[in-house]
């Protein structure tokens, strides 16, 4: 049978992202394939409003209904096809993990990304980066679907920088890309991928309620960072904070593990957007520091 799209209304997203803030979506939308989501976007009322929700690290949405489209893309747009010897196709719904376990098997090396949870689609849009490596470095082509239903292609130059990354997608679903990966022996894959891991649960927590990197440095120049991505240079500026805390909230920074937000209780969208604010504005008085939020809050927050 051809797969089916899946259109739910009003659907509960405690189950979705990691905050388990409550709430609901308007209409819940998962594509049977990409022109179905093409025809569903070309249709839909210009003023309604589309969100596109990966594994939810970093979404957090307002406990009442959000009143627009939440398109979900899934295992139904994951997938890996080896495409010649250092080149690979990749679903925007695929999970990071496997994407890495799968290159890995063709010798090719992405395990620097074997640290970041969540999709690759969610990946691209954030630049998701780790140890110095940055996934947008590898990017030879993505396919995304616009908003008035258009299947476009965008090409290596537009994630080079993260403003044209930026205008690119604001209204366009990313649905796969295609990356060149450096080869490398099985043996140095393991161990980087090993490495890999073991930096990553020392930079994370095992806490139940917790973010991805929520905040990252400005930098006005693109050599300014060297070595270090912008995530990681927000970290050493929030290291400085100490312990922070949002009152009357469960919310707060814990020095072991800077740039992410924890919290002892469920949390909407309004009381992380208030938090993430407080960060920045104290970062900016005390270490005349601009940090950006990463945070994707979604609903009416007033």
């Amino acid at each position: 049978m051809p797969m089916q799209r899946t259109l739910i209304e009003n659907r509960d997203l405690t189950d979705l992202t990691w905050f388990h803030p409550g709430g609901s979506a308007k209409v819940f939308f998962q594509p049977a394939h990409m022109a179905d989501l093409g025809e569903y976007l070309r249709d839909l009322p210009e003023k309604t409003q589309v969100e596109v929700l990966g594994s939810g690290s970093n979404t957090c949405f307002s406990r009442e209904c959000f009143d627009g489209v939440l398109v979900y893309l899934g295992a139904r747009f994951g997938g890996f096809e080896a495409l010649s010897e250092r080149t690979v196709r990749v679903g925007a719904g695929a999970l990071t993990g496997d994407v890495v376990r799968e290159a890995m098997l063709h010798g090719l090396d992405l395990t620097f990304l074997g640290a970041v949870p969540g999709t690759i689609g969610g990946a691209i849009a954030s630049n998701a980066s780790f140890s110095g490596r940055r996934l947008c470095e590898r990017i030879l082509r993505a396919t995304v679907v616009s908003r008035d239903g258009r299947i476009q292609t965008l090409k290596r130059d537009v994630f080079e920088r993260s403003d044209r990354r930026a205008a690119a997608l604001r209204n366009a679903v990313i649905v796969q890309a295609v990356l060149d990966l450096p080869q490398q022996v099985p043996e140095r894959l393991n161990a980087a991928l090993a490495d890999v891991k073991r930096q990553h649960e020392e930079m994370f927590p095992a806490a139940p309620l917790y973010t991805g990197h929520v905040f990252s440095k400005k930098n006005e120049n693109a050599d300014e960072a060297g070595r270090k991505s912008p995530k990681e240079q927000a970290a050493q500026i929030l290291s400085r904070l100490g312990e922070f805390r949002l009152p009357g909230t469960g919310l707060y920074l814990d020095r072991s593990f800077p740039n992410i937000i924890f919290s002892n209780e469920s949390s909407d969208g309004s009381r992380l957007a208030e938090f993430a604010q407080l960060i920045a504005n104290r970062c900016r008085q005390e270490f005349a520091e601009d940090l950006e939020c990463n945070l994707n809050i979604v609903g009416d927050l007033r």
